[in-house]
């Protein structure tokens, strides 16, 4: 089992450092403007197009992700409510190790957090069809959540800055983030390759593909 770990661990850091210094090396050469980052705001704008297709980057194929969406929705929402899961059990082991001064802390990173996921929520509302780009931005925002799982010293590093925890409370605050390292690979071991990559469009299932339709209808 520790051999695994540390397989995934450094395969998601090289995975990481390679797929940022080639986003660096693109952005330095290109004449056009660079591709959205992972995590900002979609746009449905057509000037945004120009930028992504300039990419060496082969877009998604709409109906072929909408196939998989439908084919994949009951592991889907099974992995979404599971990492709910999982994010819950780490912010419960969080919390009770802390001391009573430090819960004003605590409240201002769940606020945070909070504030965070609307954001994110509301960068993909909308109704319509999604572009190939917005698809292909959607799909690279779960790897983000990769990466703060499976390299515990990072999110660890957030977690005691954010957090001003002591010596005593970093190591308890370390066995919390690898409890649930261990029980994400398990997850994701259990269920299907593209899940991971798939779980961001699953909300938004229905603006996939030639058969998209506006939400609510």
């Amino acid at each position: 089992m520790k051999s695994r770990v540390l397989i995934a661990v450094a395969t998601v850091v090289i995975f990481a450092a390679g797929y940022f210094a080639r986003i660096w090396i693109e952005c330095y050469r290109c004449k056009v403007p660079p591709a959205p980052t992972l995590l900002g705001e979609l746009s449905g704008s057509k000037t945004a197009a120009p930028a992504v297709a300039a990419s060496s980057e082969k877009l998604p194929d709409p109906d072929k992700v909408a196939a998989d969406l439908s084919r994949l929705r009951p592991e889907l929402d099974e992995f979404r409510a599971r990492i709910d899961q999982l994010d819950a059990e780490m912010e419960r082991g969080l919390h009770a190790l802390l001391r009573p001064d430090q819960e004003p802390l605590w409240q201002k990173l769940v606020k945070h957090n909070a504030e965070f996921r609307a954001k994110e929520e509301a960068s993909i509302a909308g109704s319509g069809a999604l572009t190939p780009e917005q698809i292909a931005n959607l799909q690279q925002r779960p790897l983000y959540k990769l990466l703060a799982v499976v390299v515990v010293p990072l999110k660890l590093q957030w977690v005691v800055r954010d957090l001003n925890l002591d010596e005593a409370q970093q190591v308890r605050a370390r066995d919390v983030l690898i409890a649930r390292r261990v029980k994400f690979l398990e997850l994701i071991d259990s269920l299907p390759p593209p899940t991971l990559t798939l779980s961001r469009l699953a909300p938004v299932a229905n603006r996939v593909g030639t058969a998209a339709k506006p939400a609510g209808k």
